[in-house]
């Protein structure tokens, strides 16, 4: 009876059916009166081997869905953190290719200026040595019209007698003059207005300074024309050396840019594939779910339940193998009486 209660009370606890059944069945078996309670005792040995299984069956499993619940967790947040790296490295790349491109762009920008500026440079430096080289033709112009009036000029007056002649010039006799025997003769002598050689009012001294100034002309403007060249040629090898400079830098960036786009799409693609990753796994998680977290009871509970029904099985199984002894015991008696009594009549 203790038995029987025991197994009705824990049947009820943790809502086993089996429990319930054993139950019935022992009822059955002892109100027959000698029911064989050695199939009763194995029935319980079975229950509990077959709980004991279970109970390892479902460790093993709660093992499995913990290893790759954790695996899958594990999986997923370190995905997360990938994404997140990749995700800055982008950032990080397109602001990179971002400021290239303006340096690039503010290269080039310079590359036009000093093209412009090398060819405004170029065309004034050929007005100038048009007017220089004009100024110089003219000077040199001048100069020699000035030479030929002031020949002619010192010519005139050397045969006038207003200009003394050089020593040499008085060597320089042309053939005999024949004089008639009653030369014709002048009222007055020719007098020159004033000394064509004085200073500074003499025509001959004023065309001579105007020769000089012409000559200085000449002379700055040479001058002027070799500085304007050497100032121009300085000019252009500096301007064409920052031009090689600012052209090489374009291109450096240029390819630097290229190699920075190129490491964004291959950290993007490189992104994407992670996030699918992701997603595959965090759908994994999804249906780990079902057999490894939901249900109407946890592992621990049901782990409770299984080890009561257990130690339920095994009272009980103690109890009904007391009785049985007990019962075998009793009836050994009696035979042995009924033996002892039989001895004693004959």
């Amino acid at each position: 009876l203790k038995a029987l209660h025991l197994l009705r009370e824990e049947a009820k606890h943790v809502h086993s059916r089996a429990l319930e059944r054993l139950a019935g069945d022992v009822e059955t078996r002892t109100k027959m009166g000698d029911g064989p309670f050695d199939q009763v005792i194995n029935s319980i040995e079975k229950m509990i081997f077959h709980l004991m299984n279970e109970q390892k069956e479902e460790d093993d499993h709660k093992q499995w869905c913990d290893l790759e619940l954790n695996k899958t967790t594990t999986s997923i947040s370190d995905k997360k953190d990938k994404i997140e790296e990749l995700t800055l490295k982008i950032d990080e790349a397109t602001a990179t290719a971002a400021l290239l491109g303006e340096e690039v762009k503010s290269a080039d920008e310079m590359v036009a200026t000093i093209q412009a500026h090398m060819k405004e440079a170029t065309e004034v430096r050929k007005i100038g040595k048009e007017e220089n080289a004009k100024a110089t033709k003219d000077a040199q112009d001048a100069q020699t019209a000035i030479a030929n009036a002031v020949a002619v000029l010192k010519e005139f007056y050397k045969s006038s007698g207003a200009v003394k002649k050089e020593s040499w010039e008085f060597l320089q006799s042309s053939a005999p003059v024949d004089l008639p025997d009653t030369p014709s003769t002048w009222d007055s002598g020719y007098t020159s207005v004033s000394d064509p050689t004085a200073q500074p009012d003499g025509i001959v001294s004023v065309l001579e300074k105007v020769s000089a100034d012409f000559a200085e002309m000449e002379s700055q403007t040479a001058a002027q024309e070799q500085s304007d060249q050497e100032a121009y040629d300085e000019d252009m090898k500096t301007s064409k050396i920052e031009m090689a400079r600012r052209q090489e830098e374009s291109s450096q960036k240029k390819t630097e840019q290229k190699r920075t786009l190129e490491k964004k799409a291959s950290l993007t693609a490189a992104r994407k594939s992670v996030a699918s990753e992701k997603e595959a796994t965090e759908q994994y998680l999804k249906d780990l779910q079902p057999a490894c977290v939901d249900g109407s009871s946890t592992y621990e509970e049901r782990k409770e339940a299984r080890d009561g029904e257990i130690e339920a099985l095994k009272q009980a199984q103690d109890l009904l193998q007391n009785a049985f002894e007990a019962k075998a015991t009793g009836f050994l008696a009696v035979r042995r009486q009924q033996r002892q009594a039989v001895l004693r009549t004959d």
